[in-house]
């Protein structure tokens, strides 16, 4: 934290890179930043410099690590409540602009970003795309988890029509997905059939 503090206006590149993940690209992390090119280079070397990041390759083709996951923890939690919302808000967005080749092969990663967000119909959705995507690929832990994800937040909504018409989308693609991991007679795969919006209402249950 406090090597963070003594870098001046690269924290600020360290903060929104911490957001972006782990590891980031130069191209992305130059999008989101909106800062001129020289100042951005000069920043990167700066934490680079004070051993909180890796590089690989060549701007502006490169890719940044942060050193540990501590170091990103620590970063990312020098964000306030707000401001961290909005960059995640901003990665997302330009995600979907920008760099529409990850948002087809990466839903997760915009699920994910909506999500801390806070902006719920956009994350609900990509939740959707990633696990049915994850399911056309035949990974389906992976389904299952982004799946899963989508319900919690499809649940936390307003009972209306349109949440039923979302949750069956969803249990439509978890049951085949936990079938697959768990076995078709399994419980947890009964439990979720049991609990699909059509299930329950036909069962009478709220």
């Amino acid at each position: 934290m406090a090597r963070l503090d003594r870098l001046g206006a690269a924290k600020e590149v360290a903060q929104i890179g911490a957001a972006i993940g782990r590891e980031f690209s130069h191209a992305l992390l130059a999008a989101v930043v909106r800062k001129p090119e020289a100042e951005l280079r000069s920043a990167l070397d700066r934490l680079i410099a004070a051993g909180l990041l890796f590089r690989q390759g060549v701007p502006p083709h490169a890719t940044y690590l942060f050193k540990h996951a501590l170091v990103q923890d620590a970063a990312y939690g020098t964000l306030l409540r707000q401001p961290r919302r909005a960059l995640h808000a901003r990665i997302a967005e330009t995600l979907e602009s920008q760099f529409a080749d990850i948002a087809e092969r990466q839903p997760e990663l915009l699920a994910r970003h909506f999500t801390e967000a806070g902006l719920v119909d956009r994350a609900i959705d990509y939740w959707l795309k990633a696990g049915n995507l994850a399911l056309s690929r035949s990974a389906n832990a992976e389904a299952v988890k982004h799946l899963g994800q989508g319900i919690e937040l499809t649940q936390s909504k307003a009972p209306s029509a349109e949440r039923v018409r979302k949750e069956l989308d969803f249990y439509l693609a978890l049951g085949p997905a936990t079938a697959a991991t768990e076995g078709y007679a399994a419980p947890e795969t009964l439990r979720r059939v049991s609990r699909t919006p059509v299930t329950c209402w036909a069962m009478g249950a709220p």
